[in-house]
């Protein structure tokens, strides 16, 4: 490094020991992670009860994220309690899939309107004129962390070793709700791509996409890794570099499969696709280092604007909706690379008022990604 390189540095790491807040990360997120959420008392130690009640819209934006959460806690801390945690909301999300709810209450509720069918998956009437669908972009964001405890519990050695049935288990099961998509799979635009589609044939957001690569990620086999690989492939193509800044932006969505890449994506929906590409360097499926610097620089560069402010859409570059600034924390991992991103997240958590602070599972997840971030930044 540059003697100039080296000063910044110094600086930059100066400022970082003098913004910090009273409480650390990891206490943030633990205090967090305790709180009460869709279902649930604390998911530490109380049972979930009532998802059936509101057709799991509330589950795959609350509790997958408190899910999340916990594994990212245990990843830090090594505490199996954040496991145990886990397993009691993921084995209580598998028994109210539709498929077990038709046993116990008949089909005729449950039954997908758009597929004719009872799905092993988790649906909702919550989102179209009160029929009942199961979504894709739900399926992934319940899927995924369950399939990441699953390799949390094969991957703990001695800690977990008495799990291992459980875990066969859940993977058994989010291999079911996997498969039952498979009809929405479609290969392309161009080879080596792939993407999800509506029962009607509508190519869904990038978001969905991603939440459903995380699963593949997760899951780890050579098959879901090469599926995994063909919905990066797809999401790259929806990429645009801001020369400017040196950093990714993208859309929401597009018209079509071959839809041009664009900007203005909400940084909520955004987070879940900037964590899959994350994924993807971590597992060395073809994103590279270059990739998530840049990535890391969407962060720093076109959601923070400095003095702790933040943008709600890629490319917008003004400070934006409190309600979606809030979300801005579901970006932390990426403080791993750079710690100019847990120096903006402490300057947003100091500066915001109640209704735009990071609070909630999301929050307790956004915590957990800083304190993890700590952890690998000293190794």
């Amino acid at each position: 490094m540059r003697p100039a390189g080296i000063l910044s540095a110094l600086f930059a790491l100066a400022a970082y020991a003098t913004a910090q807040p009273s409480e650390s990360w990891l206490s943030m997120a633990e205090k967090l992670i305790r709180q009460p959420v869709h279902g649930c008392a604390n998911v530490l130690t109380e049972p979930v009860s009532g998802l059936e009640e509101d057709g799991y819209g509330g589950a795959a934006w609350s509790l997958a994220y408190a899910m999340a959460a916990l594994n990212v806690l245990y990843e830090t801390t090594g505490d199996r309690a954040y496991v145990d945690g886990a397993v009691r909301v993921a084995r209580s999300l598998m028994d109210v899939r539709d498929h077990r709810l038709a046993e116990r209450c008949g089909p005729d509720r449950y039954r997908d309107y758009l597929r004719g069918r009872v799905l092993k998956a988790w649906g909702t009437s919550q989102y179209d004129r009160g029929n009942h669908t199961c979504y894709v972009v739900h399926q992934g964001m319940l899927l995924y962390p369950i399939a990441d405890l699953v390799r949390l519990i094969r991957s703990g050695g001695k800690a977990t070793a008495d799990m291992r049935r459980t875990a066969d288990q859940l993977e058994s099961q989010v291999r079911e709700v996997v498969a039952e998509l498979e009809p929405d799979w479609r290969n392309g635009p161009r080879p080596g791509m792939g993407y999800y589609v509506s029962p009607q044939g509508r190519v869904f957001p990038n978001n969905y996409q991603s939440a459903m690569g995380r699963v593949f990620l997760a899951l780890g086999d050579r098959e879901s890794r090469n599926r995994a690989r063909r919905l990066l492939r797809y999401i790259r193509s929806k990429l645009t570099l801001d020369k400017e800044r040196d950093c990714w932006l993208w859309a929401y969505s597009q018209n079509g499969p071959d839809g041009p890449a664009g900007v203005g994506e909400d940084i909520s929906h955004a987070a879940i696709t900037a964590h899959f590409l994350y994924l993807c360097w971590e597992r060395k499926i073809g994103f590279s280092k270059r990739d998530v610097e840049r990535l890391t620089r969407t962060f720093t560069r076109a959601i923070h604007l400095g003095d702790g402010r933040m943008a709600d859409r890629l490319g917008v570059f003004r400070p934006g909706d409190p309600q979606l600034t809030a979300q801005a924390g579901r970006w932390a991992h990426l403080a791993r690379f750079d710690v100019a991103v847990d120096q903006a997240l402490r300057a947003y958590v100091e500066r915001a008022d109640a209704p735009r602070a990071i609070s909630g599972p999301t929050g307790a997840l956004s915590f957990a990604y800083l304190a993890r971030a700590e952890k690998l930044r000293r190794r």
